[in-house]
């Protein structure tokens, strides 16, 4: 349950042996490097120097360039990947050497030049496609795109709006130039003409002028020679030599896809050079030497000097200052059960170093309020199965790990809490067997739980009699023990840490005011009500001071009551989603049943796959909730900052676990 334990570090050592250290280091994967802060301002340490960044600069250029290679690889020659696949498995050894790293780096600059060459030429055939398009309303033009016309005889190229009517045009152009000038219809469409007008040079600006009136716009084709035609085939040549050349160097990339594997995992080996660089960053330099603190997992302290004694270097490490919590990272202690629940103790908060690991408190209630909420066989056994194939399958890490672990814990226990209440698609199978005039059931009944004079029946049909009132009950019984182990165990963090006065007079008051009220429902007693009363007002007294004494105690007296209350009915959420994911599946199933067979299946596909990704949602949504609100808020210190050592990390590849 405890956070493991952190010890800070010191290390000086000679500088020349910094790589290889570090390597070793990295290799270790428990310890965590930073600048060092407490260094004396006078003698030998005041003269430190902090190391270069040029190697971690050139690194995240070169990261760039290869991912972006990555990318371009994947463009021109897609990868053909089955659903799911897992990431390769390669050794340490492996992601480490760096010995073709320079050649791939090379391949990535490769691919990038070439990327550049068919952008350029995607450049060129644009203007291209444009050029054509600009000539082809003038393709039957038969004089030169440069023509003005001859020394006495201009020839203008321009274009009007399709709804202009020529034999007005023509008109107004006869009555302006008296007949010197004519107009030469090249194409035409409803959006405009193409035009030559053919005028004396002595009226051009007379004949212009009554043109623009009705829109004419002068046209510029270029400075080519030749025809309209000629330039568009011209061009058109082009672009097939440019579709050609860039055909080529697709080509040239896509054969480099043969390295596609190599080039991932030295994108990894660069990755992991990146972060001995920028852990290189924190150290501080002498001439000869360099120094650099930070923090290391007690338990591996022994590999670290067992790493050290290979190195001409002096270290020592100390425990961690307990009045500054604050500065220690922290890293939890899972096992194989507990870990997949880091997910939900990350979505809320790491705990502080001078608390305690959540996950083995979070686990049983977690899975145990989710089963409760989602209580289908059907359904916990798609997510237990699904959850499987991820673990064995995919083999994912991280985050991606613990949601498929955590699938199949809340799996098993939805399948669980569903036999107990002999739901599978809800009552999918009683329904089927209506249509078919037979009753099926697919849970037996197995007998029944005694409590007092009430006798329930197992499995617990959800829809019928007191039974939704039986599940409250135990949603709220469940409610007061969660919160009981809450409190539990905020009162022995209070205790450890010397708070006995907030711990007893505080937290464990109102238990004793809860356990006193059991008795009094039992055996008829209220002296132990009346003690725990008497705690919470003696603890508002010594706590408070003055006038605030009276007020503290009226304060805890209001505060525990209504807090204490909200708390245990939100725990109701339990009842409540149960009931609403059995009577939706219900009624799923009795529309289907209404037309038979063969509207059954449809609408049982369709109403459940709803009903399975509405109630997924809702039962994680609010089962963390409980956990983040009423749970963690009686006991859960947050604010821890995650410990990042320098360790080997992947993207691409998986590394081989060995002994």
């Amino acid at each position: 349950m405890a956070i493991v334990k952190m010890k800070k570090l010191r290390l000086m050592a000679v500088r020349s042996q910094r790589e290889e250290l570090l390597r070793e280091l990295m290799l270790l994967g428990c310890v965590e490097l930073s600048e060092p802060k407490d260094l004396p301002e006078e003698g030998p340490e005041a003269g430190l120097t902090r190391g270069s960044w040029d190697e971690l600069v050139q690194g995240r250029s070169q990261q760039h360039d290869m991912l972006k290679a990555l990318r371009l690889l994947d463009h021109y020659a897609p990868e053909k990947k089955k659903l799911l696949q897992p990431r390769p498995d390669a050794a340490v050894e492996t992601v480490l050497d760096e010995s073709t790293l320079e050649d791939n780096i090379r391949l990535a600059e490769e691919v990038i030049r070439l990327e550049d060459q068919i952008r350029r030429l995607t450049a060129e055939e644009s203007r291209e496609r444009v050029l054509i398009e600009s000539l082809t309303p003038w393709k039957e033009l038969p004089l030169s795109i440069n023509c003005t016309g001859t020394e006495t005889c201009a020839a203008i190229l321009g274009t009007v709006h399709g709804t202009v009517d020529l034999s007005e045009l023509r008109t107004l152009l006869n009555d302006a130039v008296d007949g010197l000038a004519e107009l030469y219809v090249v194409s035409s469409d409803q959006i405009q003409h193409c035009l030559v007008l053919i005028c004396m040079r002595s009226v051009q600006e007379a004949a212009l002028t009554a043109l623009r009136t009705q829109g004419f716009s002068m046209a510029a084709l270029g400075e080519g020679e030749g025809n309209p035609k000629k330039n568009i085939k011209e061009a058109e040549q082009r672009l097939a030599e440019i579709g050609a050349k860039k055909e080529e160097l697709a080509g040239k990339i896509s054969a480099l896809a043969s390295r596609r594997e190599e080039f991932r995992l030295r994108i990894d080996t660069l990755n992991n050079r990146l972060a001995r660089a920028e852990a290189g960053t924190q150290l501080l330099f002498t001439e000869s030497a360099f120094v650099c603190s930070g923090w290391i997992t007690a338990p591996d302290e022994p590999r670290l000097a067992e790493v050290l004694s290979k190195y001409d270097c002096a270290w020592e490490t100390e425990d961690p200052d307990p009045e500054n919590p604050a500065e220690v990272p922290v890293k939890l202690k899972s096992n194989r059960l507990t870990k997949p629940y880091t997910v939900i103790t990350e979505m809320y908060s790491l705990p502080a170093y001078n608390g305690i690991d959540p996950n083995p408190f979070i686990m049983p209630g977690f899975a145990l309020f989710f089963g409760i909420m989602f209580a289908d066989m059907a359904y916990g056994l798609i997510m237990a199965l699904a959850g499987l194939f991820l673990i064995y399958k995919v083999r994912p890490r991280g985050t991606l790990g613990n949601m498929a672990g955590l699938l199949v814990q809340c799996g098993i226990s939805t399948f669980i809490m569903g036999f107990l209440v002999g739901g599978f698609f809800g009552d999918a199978i009683p329904v089927l067997g209506g249509i078919f005039g037979k009753e099926w059931t697919l849970v037996p009944t197995f007998g029944a739980v005694q409590v007092g004079s009430i006798s329930i029946a197992l499995p617990l049909n959800l829809l019928e009699g007191n039974n939704p009132l039986y599940v409250l009950v135990a949603a709220l019984i469940l409610g007061v023990i969660h919160l009981a182990v809450g409190v539990g165990i905020g009162v022995y963090l209070k205790i450890r840490d010397g708070e006995w006065l907030d711990a007893l007079l505080g937290d464990l008051s109102w238990w004793v005011i809860f356990a006193g009220i059991g008795v009094l429902v039992l055996k008829g007693s209220s002296v132990l009500i009346y003690v725990g009363l008497a705690m919470v007002v003696l603890g508002g007294v010594l706590k408070g001071k003055g006038f605030g004494r009276v007020t503290g105690v009226f304060g805890a007296l209001y505060n525990g009551v209504t807090g204490y209350l909200g708390d245990i009915l939100s725990y109701s959420r339990l009842m409540a989603l149960m009931l609403a994911g059995s009577v939706i599946a219900s009624v799923f199933n009795q529309l289907g049943a209404l037309g038979g067979v063969i509207l059954f299946i449809p609408v049982f596909l369709i109403g459940h796959v709803l009903n399975f990704g509405l109630n997924i949602i809702g039962c994680f949504v609010h089962t963390m909730r409980l956990q983040f609100l009423e749970f963690f808020g009686k006991w859960y210190r947050d604010g821890g900052r995650p410990f990042r050592p320098l360790a080997v990390e992947t993207n691409y590849v998986d590394i081989k676990e060995e002994n």
